[in-house]
């Protein structure tokens, strides 16, 4: 028997509900070249990111959900499929930001009381060390507290 797949059973990762803020700039084509070799997603630390976005145009969104393969964020900015940009995301109750490249996947646009706002699914291309630690143990405790959720467990009981 053939059964087709959904676009739901072909992700690799599942998506944890979130919301939070995100800062993003969407990189130039020269810099696609070569980022991935830039020392940041391999050798350096998320201090480098406050001196990259004085360099850079950034722009601001907000989270809807993630994995460990990807991100969905809304915002007041157009996205076009292929653009790789980079993202600093400051998950709710953490001190310091996830930043990571990633690659634009598919976009959608909707108007809502007359404004405009881009919601882009990406795809996670690179992160540092630090940063994939920080959204390791935070998609861990977030799976942790919405299974508890489902099981009927809070910690005011």
């Amino acid at each position: 028997m053939n059964i087709d797949q959904g676009w739901m059973e072909q992700r690799q990762h599942d998506r944890i509900s979130v919301t939070a803020n995100v800062t993003y700039r969407i990189l130039d084509h020269w810099e696609k070249e070569d980022v991935l070799n830039f020392p940041r997603y391999s050798a350096t630390t998320i201090v480098l990111l406050p001196q990259l976005a004085k360099k850079f145009h950034s722009y601001h969104a907000v989270m809807k959900d993630i994995s460990e393969g990807g991100v969905s964020i809304t915002g007041d900015q157009k996205f076009t499929v292929g653009d790789w940009i980079e993202i600093s995301i400051l998950p709710p109750k953490y001190d310091t930001p996830v930043t990571m490249l990633d690659d634009v996947k598919w976009v959608r646009s909707l108007s809502q009381l007359g404004k405009e706002f881009n919601t882009a699914g990406v795809s996670i291309l690179a992160l540092d060390s630090v940063s994939m630690d920080h959204l390791s143990r935070f998609l861990l405790t977030e799976r942790i507290c919405k299974q508890n959720e489902n099981n009927g467990y809070s910690p005011e009981k």
